[in-house]
């Protein structure tokens, strides 16, 4: 079972950075990074990384099944995730 307050409050998180202009800062790379970073801080917490990049993911350029980073997304996921779960 999956920790969604604790996914829900990594997302929270993740929005109140990019709100604050963080994210603006670091650029798209370091924020990938950071991102990535967050959401395998979550998996020890077992947290679900399609809810900490729920409204945020698409923004840093990650894909919200398989954490990769890309430049393209379709409804949150990279292609590959599309074809095979989309």
């Amino acid at each position: 079972m999956s920790n969604h307050s604790g996914s829900y409050m990594l997302n929270e998180v993740l929005r109140l950075l990019d709100r604050h202009g963080v994210f603006d800062m670091l650029g798209r790379e370091q924020t990938q990074i950071f991102a990535q970073a967050v959401i395998k801080i979550g998996h020890h917490y077992d947290c679900n990384p399609g809810e900490i990049l729920e409204d945020i993911g698409e923004k840093v350029g990650l894909c919200s099944y398989c954490d990769a980073a890309v430049d393209q997304l379709i409804d949150g996921l990279c292609l590959k995730c599309h074809k095979e779960i989309g």
